[in-house]
């Protein structure tokens, strides 16, 4: 670990007011510094100062009085790519979090007010191949704030991204970006499908794009649809007859299979019921998961 992630990793476990934290770096960072120049290592001090969450703790007690901070954790032992298997950040609700330290009139420290958690005081990003936290960054990423290769949260980044605002190679969100694919309420990439659709190709109520299908379609091959149930077999046709290339043609041609499904949901209900279930149970997986494992530790 160099000085920098060890430092971030301080101030991130701290939980303390945006003004400390800009102190505490200021003064970690000329600690170190002045430990350097007399000729230590940065492992010594490291060792001699402690591990991250040990020195975080202390300097979150020594602040408020408390030692309980405002977040519960679980991070497996095993690892892979360096990364513990999972990592879960968990809010902690019950405890107030200082927001302002008041000094009275001979300048003596006299507490400070209290808040609810907020995001921006810095709870720890919760890092693993599996992680969960308010903010979370790995392979499988859930969180309001998330990045990762399969990322979910309220605001989402990775190569898989699903979110309220979400971007990615794939993208599904209320407002949806990608270079490749973006499914959502406004949707901007190469292949988009939303309400508002932005893309070389696009299918929506507004579709803008090369080739598009839409209520309102502005492009260079594109198709106006004023009633889906009377003009789908002319929407197939377009499509059919469409010279594009192949990717544009397999993407417009699961807009079709869509269109099949709002136009007769009857027939498509064993697989409405299939998905149903399987989003379920990943989203009672990823609720029930991360408070097992908080669960057990604690009683350990």
């Amino acid at each position: 670990m160099n000085a920098k992630k060890y430092i971030r990793e301080i101030i991130q476990r701290s939980c303390l007011p945006s003004g400390e934290r800009k102190r505490l770096k200021s003064d970690l960072e000329n600690e170190i510094a002045s430990r350097l120049e007399r000729g230590e290592t940065i492992e010594q001090i490291i060792e001699r100062m402690g591990d991250p969450d040990t020195v975080a703790a202390e300097l979150y007690e020594n602040f408020t009085g408390a030692a309980e901070r405002p977040f519960f954790e679980y991070k497996s032992e095993k690892t892979l790519f360096g990364l513990p298997l999972v990592h879960i950040i968990r809010t902690n609700y019950a405890v107030p979090v200082p927001y302002v330290r008041t000094t009275g009139a001979r300048g003596i420290n006299i507490g400070g007010r209290y808040g609810r958690v907020r995001y921006s005081y810095g709870l720890p990003a919760a890092r693993g191949v599996f992680a969960f936290g308010p903010k979370a960054k790995g392979i499988i990423a859930v969180g309001n704030f998330s990045t990762g290769f399969i990322s979910i949260g309220n605001i989402s980044a990775g190569i898989f991204s699903i979110g309220n605002i979400s971007a990615g190679l794939l993208s599904l969100g209320n407002i949806a970006l990608a270079p490749l694919v973006a499914l959502g309420n406004f949707a901007a990439a190469a292949l988009s499908a939303a309400n508002m659709a932005l893309g070389y190709a696009a299918a929506g109520n507004l579709a803008s794009g090369k080739y598009a299908i839409g209520n309102e379609a502005n492009g260079t091959f594109t198709f106006s649809v004023s009633n889906l149930y009377t003009q789908f077999e002319a929407i197939k046709a377009f499509i059919s007859e469409l010279e594009a290339p192949a990717v544009v043609k397999a993407f417009f041609g699961l807009i079709e299979k869509v269109c099949e499904i709002v136009i007769d949901p009857i027939s498509t209900l064993p697989f409405h019921i299939a998905i149903s279930c399987l989003l379920l149970a990943v989203i009672l997986a990823l609720y029930i998961v991360p408070n097992r494992l908080l669960t057990r530790k604690n009683r350990v």
